[in-house]
């Protein structure tokens, strides 16, 4: 049985990534919150990403999440000298179907969406930066409504706020 986790860094007014995909508000981060990242990190079993969040992250150098399965969502035909990374078009879910322990949604908002609208995200954890960056990529872009997220915990990491809920 899989268990789907969108975490993930938002600015104060909700965006994921600038305009150009870039996350450079994310860099002040606040440290004392690693050791909780690390441990989610450390429990992920597979990873999900589109393709342009894996191409954004090849630009920082590289996949940094050794040891774990990633599929990348993409309909193009792209090839990787790590086994680890799967490109596929697949259903995403057949993919949480056949998977097993904490699948990480990784995003970007396209396949965020898609996640939402087929209800397949059991936990929303977000991590809100004291940044406004005002204009970029969204956190949610059109998607069903979903209700009855329940607050299961919220932490302060300096100036940021670190918030857990569930269906």
């Amino acid at each position: 049985m899989s268990y789907v986790t969108l975490q993930l860094a938002v600015s104060l007014d909700g965006y994921i990534a600038r305009k150009d995909g870039s996350v450079d508000f994310l860099d002040k981060m606040e440290s004392t919150f690693t050791d909780e990242f690390n441990k989610f990190v450390s429990d992920v079993d597979v990873l999900i990403m589109g393709r342009t969040t894996y191409e954004v992250m090849l630009g920082f150098g590289g996949i940094p999440f050794k040891g774990k399965k990633v599929y990348v969502l993409t309909s193009k035909e792209l090839t990787s000298n790590d086994e680890s990374i799967i490109f596929t078009n697949e259903d995403i879910k057949s993919i949480v179907k056949n998977e097993e322990g904490l699948i990480w949604l990784f995003g970007g908002a396209k396949v965020i969406q898609s996640f939402m609208n087929e209800n397949l995200i059991d936990e929303f954890q977000i991590h809100v930066v004291p940044h406004i960056i005002g204009d970029g990529i969204p956190l949610f872009l059109k998607s069903k409504e979903m209700k009855n997220l329940t607050l299961v915990s919220s932490n302060q990491y300096g100036n940021s706020v670190h918030l857990v809920y569930k269906k």
